[in-house]
């Protein structure tokens, strides 16, 4: 990963503590840190990520950042996630998580890599009369990290979010796909504006669009190329079969260099029953010189994997579940569960529950993932004992290695031997140190 992105704890502590000075009994950093980690640790809820804090240990608090044994309790996490500001906690995690995108990308050429959007409900907190509960998620095609999440006004749609949403994303390079529900003049003009481009399904609500795309792919002879993909899975034999044509100057669309028309062909191996035989059509801003009929579709294809996130939130994390709703405590947990899912893909790719299971057994595999050793999390008493304690009197700082002599050890200044401790930790705690 690129050395210019922060760590995953500096990024958190930029988000501003609302709590008076007064009556805080916790570091407001540690604390986020707990939602973090008890997500990760098989929590779904704010009492499960109590429960983890009481059954954690003073140990793995104290290297949370606690300073205090008295464990959080629910209601201090309630009172977490409804007060933290939800716009600066969206910014800096989706800010963050597009620096990773970045340097994360599989292929080096432009354009292939693509972002999907779409929206989801959080039933839970909409049913218990949440506001501000169906959230617009922009999700990374290849790694899955949400680059970028916003809450829709009730009854709003999503139109009404997707220019916030673009606006406060890197579109430079990338691709974004979605659905027909987004396919609208004004934000096509947007991505390309941005340095981004667009592959637009067009359906019933483009009318005239629509007709011009089916009448210019209906004919091979007319098309710049085609390409046909098969493949089995969960009991089904599917195939796809993708025409790509130049635009027609009467098209009427911003920025359309290409159309294309997918023919879908899904049949039952079991008993032949054709389950699905359907054509769609979609425009593109690519031109044929950036992007090939193959990656097009792939492109296309790969637009399935918000579905696949939405599907981690739902049965995994159990968002419909969930009953937080006051305030913006639904979004700001959703926010941290993206971030975690985000985490997990980077670590351990795609295998979600049992990622999460193998960090509830042991949490100390957890800590190593995250690099959070106690001089990192707890500089300045490290560095302070460093001072204190030098190594001294002969002793060697990094025992075993050439040129080495003694045992290691350092001494206490006063001469006693049960104050003694490895001098090369302090030396690395306090290198450690001067880096933060």
């Amino acid at each position: 990963m690129s050395e210019r992105i922060p760590p995953l704890t500096a990024i958190l502590a930029q988000i501003p503590d609302p709590r008076a000075a007064r009556g805080c009994r916790h570091p407001w950093t540690a604390l986020l840190l707990l939602v973090v980690v008890g997500l990760l640790s098989g929590a779904n809820s704010q009492r499960a990520l109590a429960r983890w804090a009481e059954y954690a240990g003073w140990a793995r608090l104290r290297r949370l950042g606690f300073a205090r044994r008295r464990r959080p309790s629910q209601p201090t996490l309630h009172r977490l996630l409804r007060d933290v500001d939800i716009d600066q906690v969206e910014r800096l995690l989706g800010s963050w998580l597009q620096q990773v995108h970045a340097a994360w990308r599989h292929s080096a050429k432009r354009w292939v890599d693509g972002i999907a959007l779409d929206g989801k409900t959080l039933r839970g907190a909409r049913r218990l009369g949440a506001a501000d509960a169906h959230l617009l998620t922009a999700c990374g095609h290849r790694d899955g990290l949400v680059l970028g999440q916003v809450a829709i006004v009730n009854d709003a749609g999503e139109l009404s979010g997707v220019g916030r949403l673009l606006q406060a994303m890197l579109l430079e390079g990338q691709t974004v796909t979605m659905d027909a529900a987004f396919t609208q003049w004004t934000v096509a003009q947007q991505i390309v504006h941005q340095g981004g481009a667009y592959v637009m399904v067009v359906k019933g609500n483009q009318p005239e669009v629509y007709a011009h795309i089916a009448e210019r792919t209906a004919h091979l002879g007319r098309c710049l190329g085609e390409v046909h993909t098969q493949c089995s899975s969960h009991g089904r034999l599917e195939q796809r079969t993708l025409r790509v044509a130049k635009a027609p100057p009467d098209l009427g669309w911003p920025h359309a260099r290409q159309v294309l028309s997918l023919k879908r062909y899904v049949v039952a191996k079991r008993t032949g029953e054709v389950l699905s035989n359907q054509t769609v059509f979609a425009v593109t801003s690519l031109a044929p010189d950036l992007a090939s009929p193959a990656e097009l579709l792939r492109l296309w294809q790969s637009h399935w994997r918000i579905e696949s996130l939405f599907w981690i939130r739902d049965a995994v994390f159990r968002k419909d579940h969930a009953t937080t709703r006051t305030a913006h405590a639904h979004q700001a947990l959703a926010a941290f569960r993206n971030l975690v899912i985000a985490l997990i893909h980077l670590w351990r790719g795609r295998h979600v529950t049992a990622t999460r299971e193998y960090f509830a057994r042991y949490p100390n595999a957890l800590f190593r993932h995250l690099e959070w050793n106690r001089a990192v999390l707890r500089p300045r008493l490290y560095a302070e004992r460093a001072r204190r304690y030098p190594a001294e009197r002969g002793q060697s700082a990094l025992p075993g290695r050439p040129g080495a002599t003694g045992t290691g050890y350092g001494r206490h200044p006063d001469g006693g031997r049960k104050h003694r401790f490895r001098s090369a930790r302090c030396e690395r705690a306090a290198r450690a140190a001067a880096r933060v």
